[in-house]
């Protein structure tokens, strides 16, 4: 049962030097389609319009990124679920076929081991330290390092070496084959495969990276604690502050007067008695006033309220007035004639008695005379009882307001009082009053002063002793950097074993001869192939350079495996025989480039996967390499199927 663990530490690869990536099957999950693959040669073979370079890209989708505009039958394909072996184990790979940098992929370890605990990992799949690409660049022991977006600046704008730029090497597309060399034209593509090689190859070592960044920061510190000691040597030296003793002295100075001067007696010590009392009496009337103020904005609301009351009884009062003589003179009439029309009512509507015969309703009973009398006589009551209310109120009201007028005077008085009293106090001593507090201000701030001089002649003396401790660190850096470099580099030795696997390659493809001979070398500051003297882009024909691709390609792989470099164990070759003429010479090339691939794939096996992408094989390779064929495409059944 497999279980969730935390994202791995990208730091030291899990296992040793195995860097094989072998894909073993491939489901385009919604796309209808499963390839089962092995390690060795691996062909792809169907018409154009097929899928055979979507199939490619597929490929390349799922070890590195997304790539975008992607057929819009891709559109189908929910996910690549894959299962590919990573150095030394396998692992079942989910990955979203979206370009979303954040998508989760899922990894599960197959493991047959009984007891073991197989891992399980949800990673995003790239942008991070813990992510999907770093995970597989450190399962198959590739270094995940970050290299300088600008060599004249080693230490400055670092960006991560991908997997998708290792990948660089592993694929080569049809549109390229006969073009480009790992995508050399284009800028960025071409700083990063120069990165790779210098990585694969022990060009760039990542650790000596790591120590010249760390001189070039402890060489900018010193010079930074060089510029500082300047600074202040030039500040303090003509001031009465650049010795210690004599600036700890003076602080100490500084102290001791403005504790002196804290320690004399306060204006409120020297006040008069009586002052107090004054004061405590003026606090106790202003209390006593605003209790007063409540009190009359309380009589207040509940004469406004008492007053509305009354308003609604006497319309009580006149409503009920009203009724009474409605009830005293508005008596039963009898119609004759219609009060609307002018018609005479018809006498049959006199046959219900208990029926209005002018409405044909029943009539409602009205209350009666006396009912509406004695409510009068109740409002009546509740109308003199309110304004008996309201006239205490008011009276109520004029003593609080006398009160109140009373009691401000008296607050008046004692404020008087009490300014009176200490306005005399303070003009006997305002001029030593103000002498004090200008002192006391001038010792603070010349205290904080003398401490600020003080920070910096500590500062100063902790300078010393700081750039001794950088110029020790930088020393055993520079011995760290002298001892690497010293050591044995195989990085010619790896570069002359491409040069000569290539033009073995070469040799075997029987390409045709240039100049005096056919010589290989590899371009030392560029890292680009030349044949016979002559780079790439002046190759003379596309099929020659599809040739030299080839062997290029190959030739990395195989001198990777012999020498333990850290390249992917995967070649993806699409179009090999795009550029192939119809003569002889031209098929026995291609011909001459299956034997190629048939003879290094059955030398390698194991450690190396390749995967052949054409419109057809030879046919004296036909009966041979059919079982090789891992997808066949055709017109009628394309790599996504409907």
């Amino acid at each position: 049962m497999n279980s969730r663990h935390d994202p791995p530490d990208v730091s030291v690869p899990l296992h040793g030097a195995s860097h094989k990536i072998v894909i073993r099957r491939l489901e385009l999950v919604g796309g209808g389609r499963i390839v089962d693959m092995h390690p060795g040669l691996n062909i792809v073979i169907g018409d154009i319009t097929t899928g055979k370079t979507t199939f490619v890209r597929l490929l390349r989708a799922l070890m590195a990124t997304v790539p975008n505009g992607l057929p819009e039958e891709t559109e189908r394909i929910d996910a690549l679920r894959a299962v590919v072996e990573i150095g030394n184990r396998e692992w079942v790979i989910n990955r979203p076929l979206t370009t979303t940098r954040s998508a989760p992929v899922d990894l599960s370890e197959l493991a047959d081991e009984p007891g073991y605990d197989p891992l399980f990992f949800r990673l995003p799949a790239s942008g991070t330290q813990a992510s999907y690409g770093n995970f597989l660049l450190r399962e198959a022991a590739i270094p995940v390092v970050s290299v300088p977006q600008a060599r004249t600046k080693p230490t400055e704008g670092l960006t991560p070496v991908s997997i998708s730029d290792w990948m660089g090497y592993c694929v080569v597309t049809g549109d390229e084959i006969d073009t480009q060399v790992f995508g050399h034209d284009h800028p960025f593509r071409n700083q990063k495969r120069r990165w790779v090689f210098e990585l694969a190859y022990g060009l760039y070592d990542p650790e000596v990276a790591k120590l010249i960044a760390r001189l070039r920061g402890v060489t900018n510190r010193i010079n930074g604690l060089e510029r500082e000691s300047e600074v202040i040597e030039k500040f303090l030296a003509d001031t009465p502050f650049a010795s210690r003793e004599a600036l700890t002295q003076q602080i100490s100075q500084v102290e001791s007067e403005i504790e002196a001067m804290g320690n004399a007696p306060q204006i409120r010590d020297e006040l008069p008695n009586d002052v107090g009392e004054i004061r405590e009496q003026l606090l106790a009337v202003r209390a006593s006033n605003r209790d007063l103020a409540d009190e009359i904005r309380r009589t207040e609301g509940q004469l406004h309220d008492l007053r509305d009351l009354n308003g609604q009884l006497k319309s009580q009062f006149a409503r009920l007035t009203r009724a009474v003589i409605s009830d005293e003179w508005l008596v039963d009439f009898d119609f004759v004639v219609c009060p609307r029309c002018g018609s005479n009512v018809d006498a049959s509507r006199h046959e219900d008695p208990s029926k209005c015969y002018l409405c044909l309703q029943d009539p409602h009973p009205t209350p009666s005379r006396d009912a509406y009398l004695i409510e009068q006589d109740r409002i009546l009551a509740q109308v003199h009882e309110t304004e008996s209310v309201i006239s205490l109120r008011a009276k109520a009201l004029d003593v609080l307001n006398s009160s109140l007028l009373e009691s401000r005077r008296k607050e008046q008085e004692l404020s008087v009082e009490l300014d009176t009293r200490t306005n005399s106090f303070v003009s006997d001593r305002a001029t030593s009053l103000e002498d004090a507090a200008a002192r006391r201000a001038y010792l603070r701030s010349q205290h904080a002063r003398l401490q600020e001089y003080s920070e910096l002649l500590e500062r100063f003396g902790d300078t010393g002793t700081a750039r001794q401790l950088l110029e020790e660190e930088k020393a055993d850096i520079e011995a760290e950097i002298e001892r690497r470099e010293l050591e044995a580099s195989p990085a010619e030795e790896n570069i002359q074993a491409l040069e000569m696997r290539m033009l073995e390659y070469l040799t075997r493809l029987r390409i045709p001869s240039i100049g005096q001979g056919t010589s290989v070398s590899i371009d030392r500051k560029t890292y680009m192939p030349k044949v016979s003297g002559r780079g790439f882009d002046t190759l003379s024909s596309q099929g020659l350079k599809t040739l030299v691709n080839i062997a290029h390609a190959l030739a990395h792989h195989t001198v990777a495996i012999d020498r333990g470099l850290p390249l992917p164990g995967l070649l993806i070759l699409d179009g090999i025989s795009a550029n192939s003429g119809e003569g002889d010479f031209d098929q026995e090339r291609v011909r001459d480039v299956y034997r190629l691939l048939v003879s290094e794939s059955d030398k390698y096996q194991n450690a190396l996967q390749l995967v052949a992408v054409d419109n057809s094989i030879p046919s004296e390779f036909s009966e041979s390499l059919v079982e090789r064929v891992v997808l066949h495409l055709t017109q009628d059944d394309k790599l996504v199927r409907v």
